[in-house]
């Protein structure tokens, strides 16, 4: 077994230790706002995948398309996170901005 062998699996078990940890979160938590805190995690653990397989099988057409697919979802998750729970606010309360002065004047802002 090579270094780049046993690299590639700790990588490859660390990435899947924090999908499954990411789908475990996303089942327990209650509230879907509870829930999009999870989706961050998921990202990291896609990301982890990729660089495994650009550990194993270095700079070639599968590699790269790994590394390029875990950057994208590590960038585009709290994007993906901000617009679901702004959604989700508006479908609440009719409009995503509606009860910002309360919320505030609760939190003793």
């Amino acid at each position: 077994m090579s270094v780049r062998h046993v690299a590639a699996t700790i990588l490859l078990v660390a990435g899947c230790s924090l999908e499954v940890l990411a789908v475990l979160g996303l089942a327990a938590m209650r509230d879907a706002f509870d829930r999009l805190h999870f989706v961050g995690l998921a990202g990291y653990g896609a990301l982890l995948v990729g660089v495994a397989i650009l550990v194993r099988e270095s700079f070639s057409l599968i590699g790269d398309k790994s590394l390029l697919t875990g950057c994208m979802f590590v960038l585009v998750g709290p994007l993906l996170v901000h617009t679901t729970a702004r959604s989700l606010r508006a479908r609440e309360r009719g409009d995503w901005r509606a009860g910002i002065e309360d919320d505030r004047e609760r939190e003793g802002r």
